[in-house]
């Protein structure tokens, strides 16, 4: 399985280094270089990375700034840190890197490094690809579970709305669709919705405290969120490894 780089550094020598390590490694390809933050995010959105070599210390970015970045808007794509300084490494675990690599890079420890970062690809790949069969009007529907958004109860109906655009009427209820998709991180974050928990970008409250909505990724829409279920949602995102200021 491959695996797609972009290595982030100012100094050009250090990425010729970086380069030449990783030429000693199979199923491994530079999709590209930068010396800034500005030229990583314009090759981040171009192209699929997997993972990032990352400098910390670069002129016009630190990069663990570049790293929560990558974390809120590329969440599968992972970072291993590259520094001259191991201090860095306690703060920078907060940015839940695959590892951090001391400059001049050992050989070794890039080996290990990368075996990790293809093991986590796969399990990425593999939850990506996860899909089970649904009883709609009709028969069944194989869905990527994945590409759900939601799950909603209207009415008397239930749709199961994804990210293609596609939205599936289920026969089953909320109650049991909450059983099958609880086991793949769903949540009942409302009477009438269940979310996947990952996909949540943020919890808004009115300025009353009245009404609590939640944005989740490709969604357009915000989804109502029970003032009861607040906290519940807040300790789930903090034990997936959110960090609340």
């Amino acid at each position: 399985m491959e695996i797609n780089i972009l290595l982030v550094d100012d100094e050009s020598s250090c990425l010729n280094s970086t380069k030449a390590s990783l030429s000693k490694f199979s199923n491994v390809s530079i999709i590209g270089e930068a010396s800034s933050a500005e030229e990583a995010i314009n090759i981040l959105q171009k192209h699929e990375i997997d993972l990032v070599f990352l400098d910390i210390e670069m002129n016009d970015i630190n990069g663990f700034e570049l790293a929560k970045h990558i974390n809120s808007i590329y969440p599968n794509t992972m970072i291993i840190f590259l520094t001259g300084h191991t201090s860095f490494a306690l703060t920078g675990y907060e940015y839940q890197p695959v590892d951090f690599l001391i400059k001049p890079v050992n050989i070794l420890r890039l080996e290990q490094a990368l075996t990790r970062a293809k093991n986590l690809k796969y399990n990425i790949k593999e939850k990506k690809e996860t899909k089970i069969g649904i009883h709609i009007e009709g028969g069944f529907e194989i869905i990527n579970v994945n590409d759900i958004c939601y799950i909603e109860k209207s009415g008397r109906k239930v749709y199961i709305v994804c990210e293609n655009g596609e939205k599936y009427n289920s026969r089953d209820s909320l109650q049991k669709l909450e059983d099958i998709f609880g086991n793949y991180g769903f949540y009942r974050s409302h009477q009438s919705f269940l979310v996947p928990i990952e996909k949540i970008k943020s919890i808004q409250v009115d300025e009353f405290k009245r009404s609590y909505t939640l944005k989740l990724d490709n969604v357009k829409e915000k989804l109502p969120l029970s003032r009861d279920k607040y906290n519940e949602v807040k300790e789930l995102l903090l034990e997936k490894g959110m960090k609340f200021y």
